[in-house]
């Protein structure tokens, strides 16, 4: 029995618009990947913005322009279903999506949002997904993850957590229906 549902957010909870970036802006987008911290992402991105504020600012800006969430009411839809299973966000990204999460995704039904940055580990790297299971208690069959990045999906699988592969055609509703 599922008892968590891990869902990355770029790709699989939200698409990217299509949107005009600036130089800068493309640049930041391209840092927004596997951060092990938020230090890393910073000196990296103090080469484009030498102020702390501008860049924060803009790297919060970028976010909220870029990704348009995918599915509506996916959450709601899901605790409907099944309202013992656990939402959460597992994705590689810098911190500072927490604020575009926290207003953008159904906030009331996740149950929490665990971000590389912040926790020092990235996918496909099992430490990512044993950070999970140990901090829900839960065995890797009661785990379903839901990812756009085939590497990120075998990682997972490597340890026997039951895994969807996200495409663009996807109905993840419908999916993960499937096993809850």
């Amino acid at each position: 029995m599922i008892k968590v549902i891990a869902f990355d957010l770029v790709g699989v909870l939200v698409n990217e618009k299509d949107v005009e970036l600036t130089k800068e802006e493309e640049k930041l987008e391209r840092m927004f990947g596997p951060n092990i911290d938020d230090a890393g992402y910073m000196q990296e991105a103090r080469k484009i913005f030498d102020k702390d504020s501008i860049l924060m600012r803009t790297t919060e800006d970028l976010i909220e322009k870029l990704y348009k969430v995918r599915t509506e009411n996916l959450f709601k839809n899901i605790k409907e279903k099944n309202n013992d299973v656990r939402i959460i966000i597992a994705t590689n990204h810098v911190s500072f999506v927490r604020g575009f999460i926290g207003e953008n995704l159904e906030a009331d039904y996740l149950d929490d949002v665990l971000i590389s940055a912040e926790m020092h580990k990235i996918k496909p790297n099992s430490d990512f997904y044993e950070h999970i299971l140990n901090k829900f208690n839960i065995k890797p069959e009661e785990l379903l993850f839901v990812d756009d990045n085939i590497e990120n999906v075998k990682g997972a699988e490597k340890l026997g957590i039951k895994t969807i592969k996200v495409n663009k055609d996807t109905d993840i509703l419908k999916e993960v229906e499937k096993f809850i």
